[in-house]
C-alpha cells in the first residue's frame, strides 16, 4: 500500500540455541574422530600393559624356583603329635627317613612359695628390717624390706628390683584359700626355664623364718632321646637337630617321618606354565583381527623367545607342548621321578631355567625396556591428541560465542527497526484516517 513502510522481524521465532547446538555438533565431528583415535591408543596401551604384567608375574615366579624350600621341599609327620610339634627349617639339611624320639622331661622354671599363708595380703607383716637376696646366674639381687611391708608390697618390691636390674625372676601373691576365707601366699619364680636359671634365695632378716619358704618346682632342662642320642635344651624347643625345629609338649614316645615333598616345586612350575599359557593366549587374542593390538604381530616374538628359555624343561621331558593351541603342560610323573631319583639334575635344570627366563624377560619388564618405551610412546600420543582436542574445543567455543554475540546484535537491530516501524506506521496511519 502506498505510504506504508514495513520492517519485518529479522530473528523473530528463530531458535538460536538450537542452531548454535547444531553448528557446534557439526564442528565437533573432528573432536569425536580424535577421541576415537585417542581411545584406540589407550586400548593399545592397556593391552600392552596387561602383557607386561603377565611377564612380570612369570619373572617373579621363576626367580623363586631355586629356593631351597621349593626345590628341596620335604614334609614331616609325627606318629604321636601330642608329644611334640616339628617343622622343617632347612630342607637341604634334613634327610628323608623315620627317626625315633623319646621326650624324657620338659623344661621348667624355678618356683618358690611361702609356707605360711596370711588372710590379708595388704596388712603389715611386722617383720624386722632385712634384705632378701635372690641369686640367679651368679648375680645377686637385693630386696630391702622393713616392718611396714605387707605380702603384696613385698611382691611389688621384688618385681621393682627385677625390672630395674633386668632380673629373670618375678613375684606375685596367690590366694590358696577361698573368697570368704582367703589364704595368701607369696610366690617367687624364675621367668626362664632351664637348669642354668636356678634361683637361690637367702634372707638377712626374719622374712623366711616368719613366712617359711618352700622350693616347689626346680628349674630343669628339657631332655629328649633322638635316635638314641640324649639332647638337652634350656627351653622346650630344640633347634640343634639339622634341618628341624622341635618343640616338646609332653613326655612320651613318637616317630618323626621325613619325606620328599613335590607340591611346592609342582605348584611353582605350574604357576610358570600357567603364566606362559596366559601370555600365549593373550598375545593371540590381542594381536588378532578384533584385538586391541590388532596387526602388532611383532609382539609374538616374546612368546617364541620365552619358549626357547624353557627348553631345558622340554628336553628333559618335564613339560609337554600342544601344537594345536601352543600351550604347554607339566608332566607330573616325570617331575616326581626326578625329585625322587635325580634331585641334583633337577636342581641344575631349574637353575638354568631361572637364569634363562629371568634374564630374557628383563628386556620387557625393566624400566626403559622395550615395552616400557612403547607404553611411554602411547602416553605421548594420548597427550598429543588431548592437546589437539583441547585446542579445537577452545576454537569452537570461541566461534560459537562470536555467533551468539552477533545474534544478540541482530536482536538489538531488530528492536530498533521494530520501534522505527511502529512509529512510522503510527504517524502515517493517523494521517491516512483523516
Amino acid at each position: 500500500m502506498a505510504g506504508e513502510l514495513t520492517v519485518t522481524g529479522l530473528v523473530n521465532n528463530f531458535d538460536i540455541n538450537s542452531v548454535l547446538q547444531q553448528i557446534q555438533a557439526i564442528k565437533s565431528q573432528q573432536i569425536l574422530l580424535l577421541q576415537q583415535k585417542q581411545q584406540t591408543v589407550s586400548d593399545k596401551k592397556s593391552a600392552l600393559s596387561d602383557i607386561q604384567n603377565i611377564l612380570k608375574n612369570i619373572q617373579n615366579t621363576v626367580n623363586n624356583i631355586t629356593d631351597p624350600t621349593i626345590a628341596y621341599a620335604k614334609s614331616v609327620n609325627l606318629s604321636n603329635p601330642n608329644v611334640a610339634t616339628v617343622s622343617i627349617t632347612d630342607p637341604t639339611q634334613v634327610q628323608t627317613g623315620v627317626y625315633s624320639l623319646t621326650v624324657n622331661q620338659l623344661a621348667q622354671n624355678d618356683v618358690y612359695a611361702t609356707s605360711n599363708a596370711v588372710s590379708d595380703k595388704n596388712a603389715p607383716l611386722g617383720l624386722s628390717s632385712g634384705t632378701l637376696k635372690i641369686t640367679i646366674k651368679g648375680l645377686d639381687y637385693n630386696v630391702v624390706y622393713d616392718n611396714t611391708y605387707s605380702l603384696q608390697s613385698l611382691a611389688d618390691q621384688i618385681n621393682n628390683v627385677a625390672n630395674t636390674y633386668n632380673g629373670d625372676f618375678r613375684a606375685f601373691v596367690v590366694n590358696v584359700g577361698t573368697v570368704s576365707n582367703p589364704q595368701y601366699k607369696l610366690v617367687i619364680s624364675g621367668t626362664k626355664t632351664g637348669q642354668e636359671n636356678t634361683l637361690t634365695i637367702s634372707d638377712t632378716g626374719n622374712l623366711i623364718s616368719t613366712l617359711g619358704l618352700d622350693h616347689i618346682k626346680t628349674a630343669q632342662d628339657a631332655q629328649i632321646s633322638y635316635e638314641g642320642l640324649t639332647i638337652n635344651s634350656s627351653t622346650n624347643t630344640f633347634t640343634n637337630i639339622p634341618g628341624l625345629s622341635l618343640t616338646v609338649n609332653q613326655t612320651g614316645n613318637t616317630t618323626i617321618t621325613v619325606n620328599k615333598d613335590s607340591k611346592p616345586i609342582t605348584d611353582t612350575l605350574n604357576s610358570i606354565i600357567n603364566g606362559y599359557n596366559n601370555l600365549v593366549n593373550t598375545l593371540n587374542k590381542e594381536t588378532g583381527k578384533d584385538g586391541r593390538l590388532s596387526g602388532e604381530y611383532s609382539l609374538n616374538i616374546i612368546k617364541s623367545g620365552l619358549y626357547r628359555q624353557l627348553e631345558p624343561l622340554l628336553t628333559n621331558g618335564l613339560i609337554n607342548y600342544d601344537r594345536t593351541n601352543e600351550n604347554i603342560s607339566l608332566d607330573t610323573s616325570k617331575l616326581r621321578d626326578m625329585i625322587e631319583n635325580n634331585p641334583n639334575d633337577l636342581q641344575n635344570i631349574l637353575t638354568q631355567v631361572k637364569t634363562n627366563v629371568y634374564d630374557y624377560l628383563k628386556t620387557y619388564t625393566q624400566p626403559s625396556g622395550i615395552i616400557d618405551s612403547s607404553l611411554k610412546s602411547y602416553d605421548k600420543q594420548i597427550n598429543s591428541i588431548q592437546n589437539m582436542i583441547d585446542q579445537i574445543s577452545k576454537r569452537i567455543q570461541t566461534e560459537i560465542q562470536i555467533l551468539r554475540n552477533q545474534f544478540i546484535y541482530m536482536q538489538s537491530l531488530q528492536a530498533q527497526y521494530n520501534d522505527i516501524s511502529a512509529r512510522i506506521q503510527a504517524t502515517f496511519g493517523l494521517q491516512t484516517n483523516k
